[in-house]
């Protein structure tokens, strides 16, 4: 199946488990970023938002602490009792955006290089180091399970 998405993505729930703020007419929203990418992210809450409305955000993650960015629902699904929503960012700082787009690269290239059997693939200098919990990590380094 051929990849249409612009913007590499990874995940963030799997990993790591980061509480957000949605800013919707003043009030701010709890959410539970789910995956992430320089075009959008999804997110788990428990209020239904429709789609098509528009948000402030802002995200403070290790490694990555955003401007406000701005974005639009473009999807919700029903998950028992969350919502899952996908948002596109309207509005996002092009150094932010950059920076997303690394942590995505760093993500699946450290993902191929560890499916490929290949050794000590990880540093400090890997954007996505800091919400790296895979298990093959030991002392800031991959070890191949092979």
């Amino acid at each position: 199946m051929e990849e249409r998405r612009k913007h590499k993505r990874y995940p963030v729930l799997h990993e790591i488990d980061q509480p957000i703020q949605v800013a919707l007419d003043g009030k701010a929203l709890p959410g539970v970023l789910v995956e992430l990418s320089a075009g959008g992210m999804a997110i788990l809450t428990f209020t239904s938002i429709p789609v098509g409305t528009e948000m402030a955000l802002s995200l403070d993650l290790p490694g990555l602490r955003t401007q406000e960015l701005s974005g639009r629902v473009v999807w919700s699904l029903l998950k028992g009792e969350m919502w899952r929503l996908g948002i596109v960012f309207k509005k996002i700082n092009p150094v932010d955006f950059r920076h997303i787009n690394r942590m995505a690269f760093d993500y699946s290239d450290c993902a191929t290089k560890l499916a490929l059997g290949v050794s000590d693939v990880c540093s400090d200098k890997c954007s996505y180091h800091m919400l790296c919990q895979k298990v093959e990590r030991t002392n800031g380094r991959h070890k191949s399970a092979y």
